[in-house]
């Protein structure tokens, strides 16, 4: 009997009990369509957090200024008392790093770019805006690969001179300046005002918090300008407290040379901060060593999908099985006139087995088809772009029909033994 004829044939048994085969397909309809759906979910977050890592710079090795345990205790236990606190990040830190590692020393550092987080308001007339602003060193767009759309970014000058110039992000621009060309207008920051000189292109989220965790919505000033119009102290006022802070750097971005390893460097910068910063105020990040272990993380997960994935066919195979056996105790007497008339037993197995092939077939499709829909609505729900494996499709039903074969195979063969006089006899 041929394939073709042999599929009609099962298609033709399975209509005769449509609800049952039905419900035979439900669990590998749900099982194939929840790991599509979860696979396309597991796939944005992968490339969202990938993302963010990337755009932290794979070569760079970050410093990142913390707020020390003994100041976060106080200010637990006294909330009605104004506070003065010193710690992080120094410029002294960075240049030694510089004469140690840069140029003048081993070479193992192209560049080294401060960040220092301004608390300052922001406005353009009467356009008030809670965008952040950060100092920074003209080699911050090269270093963290950030484009320029229109303008210049900060030059060596404007430190030198502490010019009162701004570089405004994507969002930034487009927020204070909805129907004008940002260029050469003026923003007031903490009551200075800054000339535009420069729009920087769309770069996205980073992933970390605080510093840069949005660049688009970021305006940039010289890094010396920074001391030289606002001081070392800001001060954060609260309910019936203040609070005076100098952090000379709130974060510290090192390039490292190519082909030096980033360990080195790393391993430096925390050397380091064990000598001077005793009280743990700096934290040393490696961005290519958080992908390493977010990539781990990720082989973990899809261990743990496949063992889902598995579970979810096993309890639909279960189902298929228990249906075939009811189909097989059905047909007794079909199968006995059959093996009267001249079939034999390996007809009866290939009958019942394309019969379960053909449920599982029909389950792994329509599970494929609500897996993507389920997708696609969970994206718009979320707002987020919906990301689709294609060798998933293909997969989820050779998985399926694989299972419908695996668990069709005894209740088919349990069908081809019967004796056939046996079976004619049941009324």
């Amino acid at each position: 009997m041929s394939m073709l004829r042999l599929a009609r044939e099962a298609a033709g048994n399975l209509l005769l009990h449509k609800a049952r085969s039905f419900l035979a397909a439900l669990g590998i309809i749900f099982g194939v369509a929840s790991v599509i759906c979860m696979l396309s979910i597991s796939e944005v977050a992968r490339r969202d957090v990938i993302g963010r890592i990337e755009r932290l710079g794979l070569r760079n090795v970050i410093l990142d200024s913390v707020k020390p345990e003994k100041i976060r205790r106080q200010e637990g236990t006294d909330h009605d008392e104004s506070w003065f606190a010193r710690y992080g990040v120094t410029t002294e830190d960075l240049s030694i790093l510089e004469e140690t590692l840069g140029d003048r020393g081993t070479g193992a550092v192209e560049a080294v770019v401060p960040l220092r987080v301004m608390l300052e308001e922001v406005r353009a007339g009467s356009n008030v805006s809670d965008i952040n602003v950060v100092a920074t060193v003209p080699e911050y767009a090269r270093v963290m690969d950030h484009a320029v759309r229109a303008g210049r970014f900060l030059a060596p000058a404007d430190d030198a001179t502490t010019a009162a110039v701004c570089v405004l992000g994507y969002d930034a621009a487009r927020g204070l300046f909805p129907l004008a060309n940002p260029l050469e207008q003026v923003v007031e920051i903490g009551g200075v005002h800054f000339k535009v000189v420069g729009i920087m292109d769309r770069k996205g989220q980073t992933g970390s918090a605080g510093v840069l965790s949005n660049p688009d919505n970021t305006a940039w000033i010289p890094f010396q300008s920074s001391f030289a119009r606002f001081g070392r102290l800001q001060v954060r006022q609260g309910k019936g407290t203040s609070e005076a802070v100098e952090v000379e750097v709130n974060r510290a971005v090192v390039r490292v040379s190519e082909g030096v390893d980033l360990h080195t460097v790393a391993s430096a910068a925390r050397r380091l901060a064990r000598e001077k910063h005793r009280n743990a105020d700096v934290v040393v990040t490696i961005p290519y060593q958080l992908l390493k272990e977010h990539q781990q993380a990720e082989r973990i997960f899809r261990w743990v999908m496949g063992s889902l994935a598995a579970i979810s066919l096993l309890v639909g195979g279960i189902g298929i099985m228990n249906i075939m056996l009811a189909n097989m105790a059905e047909r007794r007497q079909e199968v006995g006139l059959r093996r009267a008339l001249g079939a034999t037993q390996g007809d009866i197995v290939r009958l019942f087995l394309s019969e379960s092939a053909v449920i599982c077939l029909l389950g792994g499709v329509l599970g494929v088809g609500l897996g993507v829909g389920l997708a696609v609505l969970i994206g718009q729900l979320a707002q987020w772009t919906v990301a689709l494996q294609p060798l998933s499709f293909p997969l989820g039903v050779l998985v399926s029909l694989a299972t419908g074969i695996l668990f069709g195979t005894f209740p088919a063969l349990k069908a081809a033994r019967l004796d056939p006089m046996l079976a004619l006899r049941v009324e």
